[in-house]
């Protein structure tokens, strides 16, 4: 193998290749730096909420490198207010970012410590009121929240949490909850709507709920045609509805007032109960002339 001879000339393409080597450092450090960076940070989805309060809340900065961003660190400031829910995080070059979320609905309330939970569908805390919101949130009960917190979902190991979950999402789906006023799910296997007329609805389980509530959607708008406004409307089957109409209180026999004991007579139309007058006539009065 032949070796180079001492001071013999490195080939002409060496210093050009470092050339361009460092020349690609340069113009990648200065597409980084100075062009690839944030000018516009453009909001997709947010629905009713303003698009500045999303791009404030995303914490993403103008001027900042579109290398540096973190699709995470954006989800979690986000989600922190509670309203939105993140999507995705996308960029279009040179310098735009496009941020896409989503409203999160009012699905549900509860009440916890005097305050007003909202929820939505998949159980993450919307907001902590004193306001009940507009619309058509069903008032939840049997579930208790240590320290509810905007944009933080519920503990998904209480299976109370699932069956809540369960309810909504099919109820959303028929379009009917409309119809709910409360949902009971203190019970796992004994789940309850209370309707907006005052009907009982008995669920039972989670299982099946889509069938479920297909079948109670169908007999409400039926006895709701009929005048029905209260009973009971048993769908734990999922596979009929049993309306049982609330039991018809009898009526009470007036009582009879006992007659007094006593000798009774009637002399002139005064009732006299042993010679003592029960009921004095009216005087007459003399004419007058």
């Amino acid at each position: 193998m032949a070796k180079r001879r001492k001071g013999a000339r490195r080939p002409g393409w060496v210093p050009w290749a470092a050339a361009v080597a460092v020349l690609a450092v340069a113009l990648w450090l200065l597409l980084t730096n100075a062009v690839f960076v944030v000018r516009e940070v453009q909001v997709v989805g947010a629905g009713e909420i303003p698009e500045a309060d999303v791009r404030r809340l995303s914490g993403i900065r103008l001027g900042s490198r579109l290398t540096s961003l973190n699709a995470e660190q954006v989800r979690l400031h986000v989600e922190s207010d509670g309203r939105v829910a993140f999507v995705s995080l996308g960029t279009r070059l040179p310098n735009r970012v496009v941020l896409t979320v989503r409203p999160r609905s009012e699905d549900a309330v509860m009440l916890q410590a005097g305050k007003i939970v909202v929820l939505d569908s998949d159980g993450y805390v919307v907001s902590v009121t004193d306001r009940l919101p507009t619309g058509n949130a069903v008032y939840v009960t049997g579930i208790r929240v240590a320290n509810p917190v905007p944009g933080h979902q519920l503990d998904l190991a209480d299976g109370r949490v699932g069956c809540m979950r369960a309810v909504l999402e099919a109820l959303k789906e028929q379009g009917v909850t409309a119809y709910v006023s409360e949902l009971s799910v203190a019970d796992t296997a004994d789940l309850r709507i209370i309707t907006r007329t005052g009907i009982t609805v008995l669920l039972g389980d989670s299982e099946d709920m889509p069938a479920k509530i297909t079948w109670m959607a169908g007999a409400l708008s039926d006895l709701e045609v009929r005048g029905e406004t209260s009973g009971t409307l048993d769908v734990s089957s999922a596979t009929k509805a049993d309306f049982a109409p609330p039991p018809v209180e009898a009526t009470p026999e007036p009582e009879e007032t006992p007659m007094p004991a006593g000798q009774i007579s009637s002399i002139d139309g005064v009732i006299y109960i042993d010679g003592v007058p029960m009921e004095t006539p009216s005087p007459t009065l003399a004419p007058t002339g």
